[in-house]
Order: C-alpha cells, then structure tokens, then sequence
C-alpha cells in the first residue's frame, strides 16, 4: 500500500517493487519467449551506449516513474525478436520500438500496482539514445534500480515514486 504521503518515505514499498518486477519479467518474457533473471546490483552502473525509454504510471497523489535502460547490443536483438528484422539503432524506428516497449510495461504495471490501491494511467513514453550516458535518478523521492538479463542480453529498469504536482 502507498501512504497517502510520502514525507520521511525513503524507500518504496517492497509491495510496489515486487509487482514492478514482475511485470518487467512478465513483458520482457512474451517479447523474448522466455523470462529474463533478475540480478542483484552491486555499486553504481558503468556509463551506457544505449537507448532509454521513459514513462509513467500516475494518478492525482502519486506518480511511479519508469526508465528502462537498454545497451545498443541488447536493444538490437530486442529489435530482432520483437518485429523479426533487426532495426538500425541510430534510426528513428528504434525510438519507436523502445516508446512500444515502455508502453507496454507500463500498461502491465498499472494493472499490477492496482491490486494494492494505485489506480492510474500512463504518460506517453520517451526514448533518449547516446553514447557514454550516466544515469540519475531524482535524490528526493525513493528509489529503486533493477537489472535483468535474458537471451537478448542486459537491461536495467530504475523507478521512482513520487507525489504527483
């Protein structure tokens, strides 16, 4: 359950990140065909040749914000299962796919977290490609950083729950 408030929240609840988790393993599965692992993270990310895709789950009090980080390796193959033809990365179509792919989690997580009281709706996704990327997450709101890694390779989903403005 999420507090009505998140003042002196540090963390977020073990309920909303095992449902996010879930859904990570439940849409990356039926992209890839088979589940991919979560891995324990040690220590800070490296920085990232990669595409990320950014999105929403947001109602009146709160918002949980989704970035879905994608190596340039693994998005590839991700391109490759997901409509059968591997996309350039540096095209615009790979934008789309990864925007596809963050609208789909999304959709899974708002069906999740709604068994634990959050009803709400997704933002319109982002995508952000480049090369030596470093990532940040806000410092206020908790925070949560997953890794996963499948047949297509690695990829990390970072969320943050905050109050919605």
């Amino acid at each position: 359950m999420i507090p009505k408030s998140l003042n002196g929240i540090n963390e977020i609840p073990t309920e909303i990140i095992g449902l996010v988790k879930e859904s990570v393993i439940n849409t990356f599965a039926s992209i890839i065909g088979s589940e991919p692992s979560y891995i324990e993270q040690n220590g800070q990310a490296k920085s990232l040749n990669g595409i990320i895709g950014n999105i929403a789950v947001f109602n009146q009090q709160h918002t949980l914000s989704l970035m879905i980080v994608i190596p340039r390796e693994t998005a590839l193959k991700l391109s490759e299962v997901f409509i059968g033809a591997e996309i350039p990365f540096e095209s615009d179509d790979m934008g789309d796919l990864v925007g596809e792919i963050s609208n789909i989690l999304a959709g899974d997580v708002a069906a999740n977290i709604e068994t634990v009281g959050f009803r709400g709706q997704s933002s319109l996704p982002t995508a952000t490609r480049g090369s030596d990327l470093t990532l940040f997450m806000p410092s206020k709101p908790p925070t949560e950083k997953m890794k996963f890694v499948g047949p297509s390779g690695e990829f990390w989903v970072n969320m943050a729950l905050s109050e919605s403005r």
